[in-house]
């Protein structure tokens, strides 16, 4: 994204044609309104924009976005110890106001730099400063002038680099203590299913299903979650069940007066004693389990929520089954579905794409944050794989078969996660093995021609879907993938 002159942005607005404005705002990155021009408008007129001071206006970042969190900010402008922030409204309540700056104020203070947070409000011609003491209070315009021009702006820098998302991505298992100490935000579309739904099982005593769902990324597990703190905090009786193995997170909030269970022990716990019941990554229950649950719940005429991916399978039989259409026979179901890529490395999300089907086109921008590795040798490549940094890398295994032994099981050790056991967690580097068994179809989709009890491919794309920043394939005498991701990050 190119910084700007806001008056220079303002003057091409009254003076360009159509197109050749939206061309100037394409090469910027900006995306505004119409009203949010006139609001930009109204505020350079409450800062007595003269020719003797146009310099003020420079090196701002107009509708700047975090890259990979989305995170939206009307008007940045930067300097080596400071930033300074300004939101643009037409009309605002005080509240919402200060909410917006505080939200800003999270995300910014993560540079280590002094934030001067303000909004604007063009219809009462009002401008507030979210003071130290986190008050909005309404300010002079010459305040936010003076600051403009005491601020000597770097017009060099790249302001990407400065937010580092693993700052802002808090996932309930891999940051457990951030999480319940409440040191994260959502996004608009979480909270508007998360009030909704929570709006939904407050109501008098019925039987409700609700589903949430959406892919790798979308942040559905912080949601559901979010939720379930809430009902916890409000004294509601909640029982979460998860659909594979408990990890260190879960265990950890069992500690903390959770009740996390494996799907496997439902049998164990009295439905009807819960007021909500979340079924998490519910595309892996079994027909039968589902269908229980489903007929206890009506019974007690409780809340019961499914969150689930549906292409996150893991075996034949998951797929098969397809729970995912089992859920929306329920009558009453009400579905929301997360859209928002917030979770994924926008270059990790694409090389998976092409990965996963060679026919697909690809344009990755960066490419620093995959890394390549090939091994002839598969002791060498499990030496290496065993040698990496634990503290930089998880390194992920495909389940081994309980029943026979797996080709796949030879250049893993044994001290790893599976598959399965890193469902719903994600991690900043991530190691991924790729053997000389996985190949393309004549459709151009990634498939797997060894033996292996559970779905390779599918495995594949869980695992490598749990990289949060960086992701390392270590490729295993197999020249086919090798091309295919050379090709990808050429």
């Amino acid at each position: 994204m190119k910084h700007i002159n806001i008056i220079s942005l303002i003057q091409a607005n009254d003076s360009l044609e159509d197109d050749d404005f939206d061309n100037l705002m394409k090469l910027h990155g900006i995306k505004l309104r119409k009203g949010e021009i006139n609001d930009l408008i109204e505020l350079i007129n409450e800062l007595e924009h003269l020719p003797s001071n146009i310099n003020l206006f420079d090196t701002f970042y107009v509708d700047y976005k975090i890259p990979q969190i989305g995170k939206e900010f009307d008007l940045l402008r930067f300097s080596e110890k400071t930033i300074i922030n300004i939101e643009l409204k037409k009309t605002c309540t005080k509240e919402k106001a200060r909410g917006q700056l505080l939200r800003n104020l999270y995300y910014l203070n993560f540079t280590g730099r002094k934030v001067h947070a303000f909004t604007y409000v063009s219809d009462d011609a009002m401008l507030y400063h979210l003071d130290d003491d986190q008050r909005l209070v309404k300010v002079d315009p010459s305040i936010l002038r003076a600051l403009l021009k005491k601020q000597k702006p770097n017009q060099t820098e790249n302001i990407d680099n400065l937010f580092d998302p693993s700052d802002y991505l808090v996932s309930p298992f891999n940051s457990t203590n951030r999480f319940l100490n409440n040191e994260y935000f959502l996004t608009h579309q979480q909270e508007e299913f998360r009030s909704l739904i929570l709006s939904s099982v407050d109501k008098p005593k019925a039987a409700r299903f609700i589903s949430v769902t959406g892919g790798a990324g979308t942040g559905k597990t912080l949601l559901i979650y979010d939720i379930a703190k809430e009902l916890k905090n409000t004294e509601k009786n909640l029982l979460i069940i998860h659909c594979g193995y408990l990890n260190s997170g879960q265990i950890k909030l069992n500690s903390k007066g959770w009740e996390i269970i494996e799907i496997k022990d439902y049998h164990n716990c009295n439905l009807a004693d819960y007021d909500t019941i979340i079924i998490d990554e519910a595309q892996r229950i079994y027909t039968e389990q589902l269908e229980d649950i489903i007929q206890k719940v009506k019974k007690a005429r409780g809340n019961c929520i499914f969150s689930y991916d549906k292409a996150q399978t893991l075996s034949k039989r998951e797929e098969k089954t397809d729970i995912d259409a089992e859920i929306n026979k329920i009558k009453t179901l009400t579905s929301y579905r997360l859209s928002e890529k917030i979770r994924t490395n926008k270059e990790i999300a694409e090389f998976i794409k092409a990965l996963f089907n060679n026919k697909r086109n690809h344009s990755l921008t960066n490419k620093s944050n995959i890394e390549i590795n090939y091994f002839d040798s598969v002791e060498d490549a499990k030496s290496y794989l065993s040698g990496l940094d634990q503290s930089e890398w998880e390194v992920i295994r495909f389940t081994p078969s309980q029943y026979n032994i797996e080709h796949h099981e030879k250049y893993f050790s044994q001290t790893g996660n599976t598959s399965h056991q890193v469902i719903g967690q994600e991690f900043d580097g991530v190691a991924i093995p790729i053997d000389q068994f996985f190949g393309y179809d004549t459709n151009g989709d990634l498939h797997y021609k060894g033996r292996a009890y559970y779905h390779a491919a599918k495995m594949l794309f869980q695992n490598i879907t749990r990289a949060r920043k960086r992701l390392k394939l270590v490729i295993i005498k197999n020249t086919e993938i090798l091309g295919r991701c050379v090709s990808i990050l050429q």
